[in-house]
């Protein structure tokens, strides 16, 4: 069944202990914005929270201490090995109030209107149908429950001076484009949740940037851990493949190159009705 689904969302990262690293620079790079965010939304103690496509659980440990002792989060993701690595941190942490769920976003068996926010990051851009994934998260939040999605354009990731890390950008627009879904979502994301019904109550665009630092690094981990991919759908052979990694590493720790993030939108919303 997992497999099955699996092959169905198509993802071409990395998952469980293999993805642990990129999704951990993930997180450092994007997580201050999305707390201020969920923060901002009204994110308080007690809340129960579910973290859609929670991947190995990077924003578990600052959700499950936002909703505290008396909240509770649940995690959700079709990868029942992204999950292991997940529970296995809140062990190591001595968090008690997450619990995990492997299911598919778009239809996940869990009961209607049973959170009070749902979260969800990078998770849009990789669903042929994120309008059903948004609408999922419609369904499981309560009257009145508050919503936090962040998700990127992909195809905004670039360097100055341009330079070999703006590989990235040019592979995942073909790779985007031969799989069926938008890597450039993040850039409708507030028409998408506002079309499922949502009242919209903030939006924020941001693009992380430094010199030889972690931004730089991801480009070049994301477009590692895509090779496969890349690859097997015939858009880079693999001794290319190998000399752009390469280079855009050498890129990647050069202080004269200034590295983008793909820019990321977040876009809080709240259900309507009482």
């Amino acid at each position: 069944m997992e497999d099955a689904v699996s092959r169905v969302i198509d993802y071409p990262m990395a998952t469980g202990v293999d993805a642990v690293g990129r999704l951990a620079l993930v997180h450092r790079i994007y997580s201050p914005a999305g707390c201020e965010a969920l923060l901002k939304a009204g994110l308080a103690p007690g809340m129960r929270v579910a973290d859609f496509g929670c991947g190995t659980g990077a924003m578990i440990r600052m959700l499950t201490a936002l909703a505290g002792p008396d909240g509770s989060v649940t995690g959700i993701d079709v990868h029942a090995d992204q999950l292991e690595q997940a529970a296995q941190i809140c062990e190591f942490e001595a968090i008690r109030n997450a619990v995990f769920v492997t299911a598919d976003a778009r239809s996940t068996g869990l009961p209607s209107g049973s959170f009070d926010l749902v979260y969800c990051r990078s998770l849009l851009i990789h669903l042929k149908d994120p309008a059903a994934c948004v609408e999922e998260m419609w369904r499981v939040l309560r009257p009145g429950g508050l919503l936090v999605v962040e998700e990127a354009d992909l195809l905004s990731a670039c360097s100055v001076p341009t330079g070999e890390l703006n590989a990235f950008a040019g592979l995942f627009a073909r790779l985007g484009q031969a799989r069926g879904v938008d890597y450039s979502l993040g850039n409708r994301l507030w028409h998408l949740i506002a079309d499922a019904g949502f009242a919209i109550t903030n939006v924020k665009i941001h693009q992380p940037a430094e010199r030889a630092g972690a931004t730089g690094l991801l480009l070049k981990w994301s477009v590692m851990e895509a090779g496969p991919a890349l690859v097997s759908s015939g858009l880079i052979p693999p001794e290319e493949l190998a000399r752009t990694i390469a280079a855009m590493e050498n890129a990647a720790g050069d202080p004269e190159v200034l590295a983008l993030a793909p820019r990321m939108s977040i876009v809080s919303a709240r259900k309507r009705g009482n």
